[in-house]
């Protein structure tokens, strides 16, 4: 996913915690393009307008008063990127227009919050692979 930086102030006055956000969410985007793509079966082009909207509700996210860093939050971003595409998922499927297996079936069944921490599995090697290269 791209995320146009014409839409926002130049890079030299992006906001520090703006500049952290942006490279939090770039480090986890490969494992949120797996579980909608793959987990959540989502088509492409789906996947990508909801990664849109995750970046937005991440920078929000972080953006309130009293919440943990960027970084701490990754959590929180799994968690709603799982919410995110089990509510599209439902509908979609509610709505008539895509058909369900049982492999879709089982994911929408659970809980995002269980679904993301089998992510989170993810996250912690990310995590332990960029402590070893520093």
């Amino acid at each position: 996913m791209e995320i146009s930086d014409e839409s926002g102030p130049p890079l030299h006055d992006e906001d520090p915690l703006e500049r952290e956000v942006r490279a939090v969410f770039h480090q986890t985007l490969g494992l949120i393009h797996i579980a909608l793509v793959t987990h959540y079966e989502m088509q492409e082009l789906e996947a990508t307008e909801l990664e849109k909207d995750l970046y937005l509700w991440f920078l929000r996210f972080c953006m309130r008063p009293g919440n943990k860093s960027p970084r701490e939050s990754r959590p929180f971003l799994l968690v709603a990127c799982c919410q995110f595409a089990r509510e599209y998922q439902k509908y979609v499927i509610g709505t008539g227009v895509r058909q369900t297996d049982e492999h879709l079936k089982g994911i929408l069944d659970r809980e995002p919050a269980d679904v993301a921490r089998d992510f989170s599995r993810s996250l912690e090697l990310l995590n332990f692979r960029q402590h070893t290269d520093a």
